[in-house]
């Protein structure tokens, strides 16, 4: 990482694309981000490791997966909730996520909402129509509630997509579940919807119907 007179903010821009690249460049780029309002204490800080993941998205996911998840999720109208929406949103939607850069980054947003799935959703009872979780659920540790509380503010369905695969080494450091599908369609029953589930292109795709257990 040669760069001169260069402003921390695009030497660690920079760096991030060699980062991805493969070039041994980390260590130089955790004292880069120490200047850097937004990514101080990268990697380790989660809030600024996905907000440089923000710069990073398209790189991350092809764009023919991009557009199977777009067509996959178009049938869905009303008012969606996309959490952990990043820095695209495949529906039209409220956005929530942790990270503030992800948001600035989603053009596809009638609302952006900074917050952390950990906690309980701000959010009224049927508030929404439908609610799209894309890539989120093997990085939040209290998945559970989550999940209750989708249950609680959606009228109709609840669409989560997961890779089939692992996710690339980079990002899974940052994973605290790695479930498989089957597990998942048992915990997503478990909390009260039913679930269709199919897969396309490497692509888990679980529709879930907000249904009531007496």
């Amino acid at each position: 990482m040669v760069y001169g007179k260069v402003d921390p903010e695009s030497r660690f821009l920079s760096g991030l694309i060699e980062l991805q690249y493969g070039q041994d460049v980390q260590e130089e780029l955790k004292k880069v981000a120490q200047q850097v309002d937004w990514a101080k204490g990268w990697p380790n800080n989660n809030k600024s490791f996905w907000n440089a993941e923000a710069f990073m998205w398209s790189r991350k996911i092809s764009k023919e997966k991009r557009e199977l998840i777009k067509q996959e999720l178009s049938f869905l109208k009303g008012n969606n909730l996309d959490l952990g929406c990043g820095a695209y949103s495949y529906v039209n939607s409220v956005g929530f996520d942790f990270s503030k850069k992800m948001l600035d980054f989603n053009d596809n947003l009638i609302e952006k909402v900074e917050g952390s799935l950990e906690k309980k959703l701000p959010y009224k009872e049927d508030e929404f129509d439908s609610v799209t979780a894309i890539f989120v659920l093997n990085y939040v540790k209290n998945y559970e509630q989550l999940l209750m509380e989708i249950k609680r503010i959606v009228k109709d369905e609840f669409i989560m997509v997961l890779f089939s695969k692992q996710v690339n080494q980079w990002q899974k450091q940052k994973e605290v579940n790695t479930f498989s599908a089957d597990k998942w369609q048992e915990i997503l029953t478990n909390c009260g919807f039913s679930v269709e589930f199919y897969e396309k292109d490497e692509l888990c795709f679980f529709r879930c119907s907000n249904v009531f257990i007496d």
